[in-house]
């Protein structure tokens, strides 16, 4: 069985990581996803918003290095599922 040793391309990386980080936002909160941004202090922090299924705007913040998913603020939790 041969390995590639072939450098990852950073912006494949990037796109993989976005991917991901939509298909979390929409697994936590289904609807639309209308923004994904990264956080400038902290290159695993990202944030989304997201427009439900019932049409309320919910901000998400995802963290890849704790793998977790927070609904701001968090009363909205319930109601955005």
């Amino acid at each position: 069985m041969t390995s590639s040793t072939l450098p990852t391309d950073p912006r494949i990386e990037l796109a993989r990581t976005r991917r991901m980080l939509e298909d979390t936002a929409l697994a936590a909160v289904p609807g639309t996803l209308l923004a994904l941004s990264g956080n400038d202090a902290s290159a695993h922090q990202w944030t989304a918003q997201v427009r439900s299924t019932t049409g309320e705007h919910v901000t998400l913040r995802l963290d890849r290095l704790l793998q977790t998913v927070e609904v701001l603020p968090a009363e909205r939790i319930a109601q955005a599922a």
